[in-house]
């Protein structure tokens, strides 16, 4: 298959799936779709500044261990020019119990392609394999290597990428770092950089910094991109972006600026999916029974200037989540408070709400200290009632 063609082919799979989904209810918790409508402008390195529509559908299927997700963006420019651009990629991460405790393996594949103008055409396919160590505190660290293909309407070149980074999470902002090396072919480039993701209420804010430094035949210099969007609805949000991103010989993008605003549509949010029947944790816990049933504890302490104190007794966990319906079924971190004790204080409406929590990275659970109803997919959710 040509370039271009393999370009339209994952872009036309991509929309399709997340049209479809938009349209419908996603029959697991864990799927979920997207599709940005905007408007951008773009100005790569050497051209003059041009206006474009903007389409990108997204489609995402996750369950604890394991990611897929397809993606694809068509540009029509000012002058009738379009540009297509998909990917597809899967994450698998090894089971808790085959590496030693706070240990995970991680192995990713992608393929995509593009092209533009019906004259410029990439195609990439690379896999990767991580080894990641998480810390108690919520952060963690991670070591990897890439190989793999990629052509620009001539004969592929070999891929290799190393890299390291690190990452921590402090209540709804994650802060991490990396550093690469990249060899493709004959061009060799080192990437140092930052990133950001803060979420408050219904706005979320993503940005990166980097450096590309010691590089032979794709560019120097400090780029990074920031992005913020605004929650409307259950389905629909507002977003804005742009900033300046480097050459990529993997994917094929050539260096350039942008800004972009516009329209998301996408699924409702997901709902973590919950077993029926709690298994124990693999660790005993350290009051000494065995596990044998156990399941972590929820308590709810309202305060008088109307925050909600949300506290976990979970022994021996290493990190603590929940979320709810209060939450945008959106997982939040709680922190350590003592040795069995995690807890979190949020703005939660009184009444009745949902909620699950998850220990450790495991299954989403109804915690002990909640009335558990059955949710719409077939899973448990624990009931509590805020005053």
């Amino acid at each position: 298959m040509r370039p271009a063609a393999a370009a339209r082919h994952v872009w036309t799979a991509s929309l399709a799936a997340a049209t479809s989904l938009v349209s419908f209810r996603p029959p697991a918790a864990q799927t979920t779709a997207t599709v940005d409508v905007g408007v951008s402008t773009v100005r790569y390195d050497g051209f003059l500044p041009s206006g474009a529509g903007s389409l990108t559908p997204a489609f995402t299927w996750e369950r604890p261990g394991a990611a897929v997700t397809a993606r694809g963006t068509y540009l029509r420019f000012e002058s009738g020019r379009r540009s297509l651009q998909g990917l597809i990629a899967a994450s698998l991460f090894t089971p808790p119990s085959l590496l030693p405790h706070r240990w995970r393996g991680e192995l990713s594949l992608s393929a995509g392609g593009s092209s533009y103008a019906d004259f410029a055409s990439f195609w990439h396919a690379t896999g990767e394999a991580r080894l990641h160590f998480v810390t108690g505190g919520g952060g963690g660290a991670w070591i990897g290597g890439t190989g793999g293909r990629t052509s620009y309407g001539r004969a592929p070149r070999p891929v290799a990428v190393a890299g390291v980074g690190v990452w921590t999470r402090r209540a709804e902002v994650t802060v991490a770092a990396s550093a690469t090396r990249s060899i493709v072919g004959d061009t060799a480039y080192s990437d140092v950089g930052s990133t950001l993701h803060a979420r408050r209420g219904r706005v979320e804010v993503d940005g990166s910094l980097a450096a590309r430094v010691w590089s032979r035949g794709a560019g120097h210099g400090v780029y990074g991109e920031a992005s913020a969007t605004y929650t409307l609805g259950e389905r629909t949000a507002l977003f804005v972006s742009g900033g300046r991103y480097p050459t990529d010989p993997v994917s094929g993008s050539v260096a350039g600026r942008y800004a972009s605003a516009g329209l998301r549509l996408r699924t409702a949010l997901p709902r973590p999916r919950a077993i029926r029947d709690p298994k124990p944790l693999s660790r005993a816990p350290a009051n000494g029974d065995g596990g044998a049933g156990f399941i972590a504890r929820l308590e709810i302490q309202p305060a008088p200037d109307g925050t909600v104190r949300v506290v976990v007794h979970a022994p021996t966990a290493a990190t603590v989540e929940l979320a709810g319906d209060f939450t945008d079924w959106q997982p939040v971190t709680l922190r350590r408070t003592g040795e069995d004790m995690w807890e979190r204080v949020l703005r939660i409406p009184s009444g009745v709400h949902r909620i699950n929590v998850r220990i450790d990275g495991g299954t989403w659970t109804a915690p002990a200290g909640t009335t558990r109803a059955e949710d719409e997919f077939g899973g448990e959710v624990g009931i509590v009632a805020v005053p």
